[in-house]
């Protein structure tokens, strides 16, 4: 998927904006550095598609993968380019993908899903130089267990941590509707309870993302998503440019 095409394809839905918030995950184990990004390209290509596309708002962001030990580079990083929103995602549990090898098996999902939001909790509190947590429950996504959510009702005390970070420091909470689709047979459910406290703590700010990889699925199930959040009682869905928030209200 070119970047043109996105651009393209979004007007073509009637979509106003979109960004692009590449992947980058710094000291990834394993051959996981072959995903990561170009800055300089991205921001490059983006400045010409900006002249080209004046009615699009087009943004530069980052998805910036964090670990534990590694959260000084990402800092680095994070400062050496004028992103428009950073995206802090969590991919690696104590510096393994649980996507390969025997993360799962190893552990029973309330283990595998506690050590998640741990490092989670870790890098978001020792990391603030990012607008939005991504994806929160992305350990669900591709895990072979029957349990598919991150539910207040078993993880609370663990997400609770997590939410007065971001609740605290004016971070936005991402709503990953990729999470959400059905892989394997079965389909990760986000719980609402977690929205609602999110909320209670003060939480202000809820992002939506697609994270498209194809055409198709650019801006994939944003409406029912953005009514679910209504339903936890936020009025806007916030995107980041120059890194402030922007806040659009749900109708």
């Amino acid at each position: 998927m070119s970047m043109e095409d996105a651009v393209k394809r979004s007007i073509n839905l009637g979509i106003k904006g979109l960004a692009f918030t590449d992947h980058f995950d710094v000291d990834a184990p394993g051959d996981n550095n072959r995903f990561n990004f170009d800055p300089h390209k991205q921001q490059s290509r983006i400045d010409e598609l900006r002249l080209r596309f004046p009615s699009s708002e087009i943004l530069k962001g980052i998805e910036l993968g964090l670990q534990t030990g590694s959260l000084d580079k990402a800092d680095t990083l994070a400062g050496s380019h004028n992103f428009d929103s950073i995206i802090a995602s969590i991919h690696f549990v104590d510096g393994e993908d649980p996507y390969h090898g025997d993360f799962y098996s190893r552990n029973s999902p309330k283990e595998a899903y506690k050590k998640y939001i741990l490092n989670m909790y870790e890098c978001v509190t020792n990391f603030r130089n990012f607008d939005i947590l991504g994806h929160f429950d992305y350990i669900v996504r591709y895990s072979p267990y029957k349990e598919k959510s991150l539910s207040m009702k078993e993880y609370g005390d663990e997400l609770d941590s997590v939410l007065k970070v971001l609740a605290s420091g004016g971070k936005a909470l991402e709503i990953n509707t990729n999470t959400y689709r059905e892989r394997g047979g079965r389909t990760p459910v986000l719980d609402k309870s977690v929205l609602i406290r999110f909320r209670e703590l003060g939480g202000e700010f809820i992002s939506m993302g697609s994270d498209a990889h194809d055409l198709d699925r650019i801006g994939e199930n944003f409406e029912p998503f953005t009514a679910f959040v209504k339903s936890c009682g936020f009025s806007y869905i916030t995107h980041y440019k120059g890194r402030k928030s922007v806040c659009v209200k749900i109708e």
